[in-house]
């Protein structure tokens, strides 16, 4: 959990009345409650930032009952601490009214392990921020009742795991009148401001159209080499239950600065993750056995975060793929390139825990360990048939907590619109 702190500073300088900011006024845009909601993307909240410049008057401090202005209130650094927490609470509160779907636990004392789930990220980078603050009881040093006034501008990103990209930017703007002193009121002023913020964030068509969108890319997610891929069949070249054979089949994938791994599923063609490869339009990869290669992405899917590479050579050995669903408990093999690419051509065991669904996908879980730089890489039967391949696991603190997660091989073809009859 980060722990962001927001100090919204306040200059006492005794130098007569000093006048108010003028706080604008702002429309609070109806929001409609997202209709078929269970059906929409998860969203977290990121983070707040507020950009202003150290020691820029943002409006008055007032004190005594007619609230008169006694100094500058300037950000600076001073009584008013918001914490991030605070800041998250208001966003989820407003999103949940309206029936959208949030992840995010304010009150996890270590990582939360359900933000695994979010496919929508939320930040906002606070650049106008205007506030009267008025202490009634200042008079006999007591700084903690408080009541104000408060405007802001929220430039908001909106970044899609799926995508791997902010999707959207939208700036909202929040205003906020509290007449009731009360303790902390100062910093009630501005969340007030920030909640209504968000409420115009959610009336904002183009950020409900994303949401709305469960388990689905918000960009365009297929590209390929204009033709159907039709993998011909060849049983001899096909690798034996020997796990010895099966490692030099399965390769790191080296994409930008990161490494993945990837297993022949055909005599040139190799398998992944979207997520692997990204943009690229070629890639390293190099095989258990020393062999290196380049390879040409010739098919990508972000949605269904799979990748096909086309080879620059005919390997004498690939993988056999099963289109079925495994049955839960049986044994599987993962083989891949876990944390750094010294570690290539590691096998771990384990049991298929599960089948699951999750915004709209089904996916396979299992114990078998992996790590980063696992992703891409196969999950393997005992009969020496690709099952699936490896996507994401649940970690805590960075351990693994072996909730391990694949796509299932039928899913990768159908969506990379593969024809494979072995």
């Amino acid at each position: 959990m980060f722990r962001l702190i927001l100090l919204f500073p306040i200059f006492l300088a005794i130098s007569g009345c000093v006048p108010p900011a003028v706080i604008k006024p702002v429309e609070d845009k109806q929001v409609q409650n997202l209709t078929n909601g269970e059906n929409s993307k998860p969203i977290q909240f990121s983070k707040i930032v507020v950009k202003l410049k150290r020691g820029e008057k943002i409006g008055a401090l007032q004190a005594g009952l007619l609230c008169v202005g006694q100094g500058e209130l300037n950000w600076k650094g001073g009584k008013l601490s918001i914490d991030s927490d605070d800041f998250t609470e208001a966003f989820k509160e407003e999103l949940e009214k309206a029936s959208f779907k949030t992840v995010g636990d304010t009150s996890a004392l270590f990582e939360d392990s359900s933000t695994w789930k979010s496919e929508i990220l939320v930040a906002g980078l606070v650049k106008e921020l205007q506030a009267n603050i008025c202490y009634p009881n200042a008079g006999f040093g007591n700084f903690n009742s408080s009541k104000g006034e408060a405007y802001l501008k929220v430039d908001w990103q909106i970044y899609s795991k799926l995508d791997r990209s902010v999707v959207h930017s939208v700036v909202t703007e929040g205003a906020s009148k509290v007449t009731t002193v009360s303790n902390g009121g100062d910093s009630v002023v501005v969340l007030n401001a920030f909640s209504q913020a968000t409420r115009n964030l959610l009336a904002d068509e183009k950020f409900r159209s994303i949401v709305s969108k469960g388990g689905k890319t918000v960009k365009e997610t297929v590209f390929q080499s204009g033709e159907n891929i039709v993998i011909p069949t060849n049983t001899t070249k096909v690798l034996s239950t020997n796990t010895s054979e099966w490692i030099n089949s399965v390769a790191t994938v080296y994409a930008g600065n990161g490494h993945g791994s990837g297993f022949l599923f055909a005599e040139n063609l190799l398998m992944t993750n979207h997520h692997v490869v990204g943009e690229s339009k070629s890639v390293n990869v190099k095989f258990g056995n020393g062999v290196e290669l380049i390879g040409s992405v010739i098919a990508s899917n972000s949605s269904t975060d799979v990748a096909v590479v086309k080879l620059n050579a005919v390997l004498p050995k690939y993988f056999k793929l099963s289109k079925a669903l495994p049955n839960i408990g049986n044994d599987v093999y993962a083989i891949g390139t876990p944390l750094d690419s010294s570690l290539h051509s590691t096998v771990s065991k384990g049991i298929v825990s599960g089948i699951r669904e999750e915004s709209s996908k089904t996916l396979i879980q299992s114990d078998v360990s992996i790590q980063h730089g696992n992703s891409g890489g196969p999950l393997i039967s005992k009969n020496g048939e690709v099952l699936g391949i490896a996507v994401a696991g649940l970690f805590i603190n960075n351990t693994s907590q072996g909730i391990n997660f694949f796509i299932p091989i039928s899913d990768a073809l159908s969506s990379l619109n593969i024809t494979y009859s072995m």
